[in-house]
């Protein structure tokens, strides 16, 4: 059939079809029950064919379709509402469910220690062409930890994306990638050792990356949601680097900003404290520790505990090799393990390094 007017963008756009063998019922429980209106309607006299539109959703209402029954999920903020399902015509199902789906609050669980193993790592695939390592275990119920890598180099399939995080910080252990941030200029290199504070809600793109880039994030909640922005083309006009996105700023730390300090009173660790703690507003620190020995020198076991309770604490081995005592019983630990408390740290739960190489080095992350 060919129109001698314009169609509306409504009529144009993709749709669902929905049978409805007794239209005028149909008819009425999308417009008078659910607020869709009507785009277009056909014929005039006796109609059995209408597009409907509500929020950007269209469908088809076709009295003489054969098709299986749809199903229909609205997003709706009123609480009352939220569960409700209603059955429309041949079968449709509705169902009012909240705008973001959120974890369910996981309380009383028991805090633990996880040893995560480099040599029984399993990698799963993940959004754009990454693939991830959980470094919690199943233990993710609360937030997650992983090493993510793309092998090679090339351009990434990503586009502007934001997360919907209270904390999130991604530290680089091995080759490098191109990034760009919403509001923070130009694209920039993320090289091995830099550390970013990636704010909640800051709108940002993965590139390119370069040289098998491998990273470790750590975010919470663990099951966050991640929103595309299709109306912003990075790098954007506006420069603020110090603005707030929800009480944090975003913030690119790299190895030449850090001062070296004494590790807990070690004999033989060093940490390098990065720009996250203040960042995040004191919800989180990134330290990366390094460990000297000197030639005859026995150490001192070095107690790793909490001055008070933590929500997450991560020890990533980085480099060299390391014994550690744990629940009563020495491990060994070296590049590509981890250690993490996943439902909290407490002063009652601490750890000993024993011993370690010259060539040691771990990422701590906590918050």
């Amino acid at each position: 059939m060919k129109f001698t007017v314009d169609a509306t963008d409504e009529t144009k756009s993709i749709r669902s079809l929905v049978a409805a063998p007794e239209f005028e019922s149909g008819l009425e429980f999308f417009v008078n029950k659910l607020g869709f209106k009507i785009v277009m309607i056909s014929p005039a006299d006796n109609p059995n064919y209408a597009i409907l539109n509500r929020d950007q959703f269209t469908i088809a209402l076709d009295k003489s379709a054969k098709a299986q029954p749809l199903s229909i999920e609205i997003p709706i903020e009123d609480q009352s509402l939220i569960g409700t399902d209603l059955i429309g015509p041949n079968g449709t199902r509705v169902k009012y469910v909240p705008v973001i789906k959120r974890q369910n609050q996981v309380i009383d669980l028991h805090p633990i220690v996880h040893v995560s193993r480099i040599s029984d790592t399993q990698w799963v695939h993940g959004r754009a062409g990454m693939s991830y390592r959980s470094l919690t275990g199943n233990h993710n119920e609360i937030s997650v930890a992983s090493q993510i890598r793309i092998e090679g180099s090339g351009k990434v399939a990503d586009w502007v994306h934001y997360h919907d995080v209270s904390f999130q910080t991604l530290f680089c252990i091995n080759g490098s990638a191109k990034l760009v941030y919403e509001d923070q200029g130009e694209p920039f290199m993320f090289k091995e050792g830099d550390c970013i504070l990636q704010p909640p809600g800051i709108r940002h793109q993965v590139l390119e990356s370069f040289d098998d880039l491998e990273v470790i994030e750590v975010t919470t909640p663990a099951n966050h949601a991640t929103f595309s922005d299709f109306n912003m083309e990075l790098p954007n006009s506006t420069v603020a680097r110090t603005r707030n996105f929800n009480g944090q700023q975003f913030t690119h730390d790299t190895p030449n900003s850090r001062e070296p300090v004494t590790y807990k009173n070690s004999t033989s660790l060093t940490a390098y404290g990065t720009s996250i703690g203040e960042a995040s507003g004191n919800q989180g620190w990134v330290n990366e520790i390094h460990g000297s020995v000197s030639e005859g020198t026995r150490l001192t076991p070095t107690s790793i505990s909490p001055e008070k309770p933590l929500s997450f604490f991560l020890w990533f081995i980085n480099q060299g090799s390391a014994q550690i005592e744990v629940e009563e019983r020495e491990e060994t630990v070296s590049s590509g393990d981890a250690i993490c408390f996943p439902y909290g740290f407490l002063p009652s739960m601490e750890f000993f390094l024993v011993d370690h190489d010259s060539e040691f080095k771990v990422l701590e992350v906590a918050f």
